[in-house]
Formats: C-alpha cells, sequence, structure tokens
C-alpha cells in the first residue's frame, strides 16, 4: 500500500487541466499497441504508456484492426494501482478509458515515423511503406582522427553485438539533497547480483541497506539508474544513427593513450529514453567519448542532457561509464566496472548515484536468470 500511496502521488503534478474526475487525456500519434498497453507520442516528443482493459473496442486486438501507426488520436486515461508489465518490464500506472480517432499522418509524419527504432518491445500495429532515406556519414578519410573514428567504429559494433553474456555484483551508493537542503547526504545503498545478456540487464538478489527487497528493482524509491551497456555504445558508432562525432585530440589515463571525440544525439535519437511515471522522453546528448588507442574499444564515455518538455520531472542528467578488462577464466574481457549519474528534478531535488561491478563471471557459470 505504501508503494502505491508513493507512486499514486509521483502522478499527482503531471495531471491535464480535467482533474482526475474527468480523467487525464493526451492528444499524439499512435505509436504502439502491445498486448496488454498502448504508447502514444506527444507533440513535445513526450511518449505516454498506458495499459488497455482489453474489453470491446479497447482491446488490443480492435484497437489495431481499427487504427494505424502514426494516427493522431485522443486517449482518455484513469490513474491505476501501478502493473507491472513484464512485455515492456516497467510498471504502468495508467488505464486507457477512451480512444477517439482525430486524423491520418502527414508523408513528413510518416517519414519521421520510420526513422525511429522500433522501442518498448511487441508491436501489435503494422509500420507504413515508405522509402527512408538513407543517412549521409560519410567522413573525410585525411580530417584529424578520422581514420581512427572508423577503426573505433568497427571495433566496437563489433564488440556490441558480441557483448558476453556476463553477471556481476553490483554496489549502487545513493544520494539526495533538496531545494532546502542542498547538502548531499546519503539516501541508501542497493546491491545486487546484475546480469547482462545483450541488451538486456537484469537484477536479482537487491538488497537495500543490508534488507533484502522484495519487490522489483523499479519499485526502488527514487531515482533509478538503467543500462545495459551496449544501448550505450550502439548509439554512438551505428551509421544508421543520426550521432555525430568530432574529434577533440589525444590524451592519457591510468597509463592508456586515449583517443578523445564529442559526440552529438537530437531528440528521439538511437539513445535509450528516460522514464518518469507513465511518460518516456528521448531528450537530446552531448558528451565525450573516449576511445584506447590504438586498439579502439572504448574506455569510457561522459553523456550529458537537458532541455525537457516542461511537463517532464526532470531538468538535467549526467551519466559516466567507465570500462576496463576483467579476466574472467583463462580471458580477459573488456566490461564495465564503474559508473555515476547526476539528475536533477524541476523542484530542485537532486540524487547522486556511484555504481561499481565487481567478481564479473560467466553468465553461465551463476545462478540460474529469468529473461522476460
Amino acid at each position: 500500500m505504501a508503494m502505491w500511496l508513493f507512486l499514486l502521488a509521483s502522478l499527482l503534478p503531471l495531471q491535464s487541466g480535467r482533474g482526475f474526475a474527468a480523467g487525464i487525456s493526451f492528444t499524439g500519434g499512435l505509436e504502439r499497441v502491445g498486448d496488454q498497453s498502448i504508447s502514444v507520442k506527444l507533440a513535445d516528443h513526450r511518449v505516454i504508456d498506458a495499459m488497455l482493459p482489453n474489453t470491446g473496442a479497447l482491446g488490443s486486438t480492435a484497437i489495431a484492426a481499427q487504427y494505424n501507426m502514426g494516427d493522431e488520436v485522443e486517449i482518455e486515461c484513469k490513474p491505476i494501482r501501478p502493473v507491472w508489465e513484464a512485455a515492456t518490464s516497467r510498471f504502468q500506472s495508467l488505464e486507457v478509458t477512451a480512444i477517439r480517432f482525430l486524423r491520418r499522418p502527414s508523408p513528413e509524419e510518416v517519414s519521421n515515423l520510420l526513422e525511429a527504432r522500433p522501442r518498448e518491445g511487441k508491436n501489435l500495429l503494422q509500420r507504413p511503406t515508405a522509402v527512408v532515406p538513407t543517412p549521409n556519414r560519410a567522413v573525410d578519410s585525411d580530417a584529424p582522427g578520422s581514420r581512427e573514428l572508423e577503426h573505433a567504429r568497427r571495433i566496437n559494433l563489433e564488440y556490441a553485438a558480441n557483448m558476453p553474456n556476463f553477471v556481476a555484483d553490483e554496489t549502487a551508493k545513493r544520494y539526495r539533497s533538496t531545494a532546502r537542503s542542498p547538502d548531499w547526504r546519503p539516501y541508501d545503498t542497493v546491491e545486487s547480483e546484475i546480469a547482462f545478456r545483450g541488451r538486456r540487464a537484469v537484477r536479482q538478489q537487491v538488497r537495500r541497506n543490508g534488507k533484502p527487497w522484495a519487490q522489483p528493482f523499479d519499485a526502488l524509491p527514487g531515482f533509478k539508474w538503467y543500462e545495459g551497456f551496449e544501448t550505450e555504445i550502439s548509439p554512438l558508432f551505428d551509421p544508421q544513427c543520426p550521432t555525430t562525432i568530432e574529434y577533440q585530440g589525444r590524451s592519457t589515463a591510468g597509463g592508456r593513450q586515449l583517443l578523445e571525440y564529442r559526440f552529438s544525439s537530437p531528440v528521439d535519437g538511437c539513445f535509450p529514453f528516460l522514464y518518469f511515471a507513465y511518460q518516456r522522453y528521448n531528450p537530446a546528448r552531448t558528451g565525450r567519448v573516449f576511445v584506447d588507442d590504438p586498439g579502439g574499444s572504448v574506455i569510457q564515455i561522459d553523456d550529458e542532457v537537458g532541455g525537457f518538455p516542461a511537463d517532464f520531472e526532470f531538468a538535467g542528467r549526467e551519466e559516466h561509464i567507465f570500462w576496463d578488462y576483467v579476466k574472467i577464466g583463462e580471458h580477459s574481457h573488456l566490461l564495465p566496472v564503474r559508473a555515476n549519474f547526476l539528475v536533477v528534478y524541476s523542484d530542485g531535488t537532486r540524487y547522486r548515484v556511484e555504481v561499481e561491478y565487481k567478481n564479473h563471471r560467466h553468465f553461465e557459470a551463476s545462478t540460474s536468470v529469468t529473461f522476460r
């Protein structure tokens, strides 16, 4: 009950003008219809996710048969007790009570829709057919750092595609401050066994302040950090992604020779979404990536985001991820060893998270983990 009240309170600032009595309404492009939930993308690029009652005209099969991807619709929703949806690996806290068709998408809207990569699991809607121009990622091979960049692109895309499945012990120390009390104070320590399989990261045996946490990781109060480290590498180097990379020069760290690049990605690029209650948003990003010279492997990524919509509770976020060579059995693998996060909410609340990964081992040698 306490967790339900906590999550319900987080919804209150996000109401539309109608209030609870008349429901909460949103207008946007229909992006996804899953077996149990629906996603609508608003004009400010926020995506609203809500459960479907799966009865009559509001069932997933009926909606998928009547609507097309990109159709502008108005949905009315009501808040519900948060429900864990395995297909999207998150809690859903809204339920659709009505949906109304407004218009078909314009050709430009269809093109923008096709440029976006599928997210959030299964989609019963058929993607419209249209020719999508291939991004021109040609580089000047004679420009400083360009040949090394193309080498790093190849090395890291191969690494992301063949990232070893592994398990590690994760320890995250969270600190919190508020507008009234700006000094950092310890918030909690979260320990878990985290298993990585490609793009997915699953935590089990979670403990908070030394005590077992019986609920899903997403039910933890405060800011949650998410990663499947392949999701940070591919958006940087995939030539189909709208990320730009510029050479900055050479540097050293920990006795390694490194090449430094600055990158930027627009709103709705290939990087992962950020989540708050029933909303998600994929912001523009800027940052730096350091690659091993001459190996080309990513050693560090610094990522900063801002410019959130007014109705999204985040004001800013920073992320720093560090890789190193870790011996597992008889072989060394380049794996994440630590990460730091800083998030600022619009009300002035801040969270700092310091994460360490130790005791890396083969996924097959660990306890059974179920990926859903």
